[in-house]
């Protein structure tokens, strides 16, 4: 197993895509071990393509994408992109802020103040 280079000053795709993987586990709120019992894989496996140390094939990202709830393109785009699947929560949700802006700002305050409970929670402070 080689640990991950840098080619022409970018990380080589699959460090990407592991990125991009683990972002979307995580927003689903899936451990690694939930997603691979769901993908019949190995905890293990999931953890190397989040490194970017096991290339994904394709079938296996086709997975990836239904169980998660992601479009394909969502793995394989640029970094930035955000693309949601149609009829999706989330989809949904942008749907209302699109046409409540206003919400917004409470709905960040509020979404930074789950990070934080869930940041001191893991580190023991409740």
């Amino acid at each position: 197993m080689s640990k991950i280079g840098i080619e022409n000053g970018k990380a080589p795709v699959s460090a990407g895509l592991g990125q991009r993987i683990r972002s979307a586990r995580r927003d689903a709120s899936m451990s690694q071990g939930q997603l691979a019992t769901a993908l019949n894989t190995t905890q293990s496996a999931i953890s190397l393509y989040e490194a970017g140390q096991r290339s994904v094939g394709i079938d296996m990202l086709l997975n990836v994408a239904r169980i998660l709830n992601r479009p394909l393109h969502y793995f394989l785009g640029e970094d930035g992109d955000m693309l949601y699947v149609k009829d999706s929560q989330i989809a949904e949700l942008i749907a209302e802020l699109e046409s409540h802006p206003e919400d917004l700002p409470e709905l960040i305050a509020y979404w930074q103040f789950l990070r934080w409970r869930r940041a001191n929670s893991a580190n023991g402070r409740h």
